[in-house]
C-alpha cells in the first residue's frame, strides 16, 4: 500500500526519517534506501518534502522548497 506525507525535514538517520507535520507533531517512518546525498540533506533540512510511503516505510524523498540563489 502507497501513501505519501508532506511535512518539514526534521531528521534523517540511518534507517529513520523524521518528518514535521503541519500540527507540529514529528513522525519517525523507517526507510529504505533512499537515492540522496548528505549535501541534499543539509539543505533541506527544515524544508518542506514530500516523501512516498510503501508499507510504512520511506522509499522516495523529494523537496518541495524553492531554491533561492543569491
Amino acid at each position: 500500500m502507497q501513501n505519501m506525507v508532506t511535512g518539514r525535514l526534521a531528521g534523517l538517520e540511518d534507517n529513520k526519517v523524521s518528518i514535521e507535520l503541519r500540527t507540529g507533531e514529528i513522525k519517525v517512518f523507517h526507510r529504505k534506501e533512499l537515492n540522496i546525498s548528505l549535501e541534499w540533506v543539509y539543505q533541506n533540512m527544515g524544508q518542506p518534502v514530500i516523501c512516498l510511503l510503501e508499507d510504512g516505510c520511506v522509499t522516495d524523498l523529494k523537496s518541495l522548497g524553492q531554491k533561492v540563489t543569491v
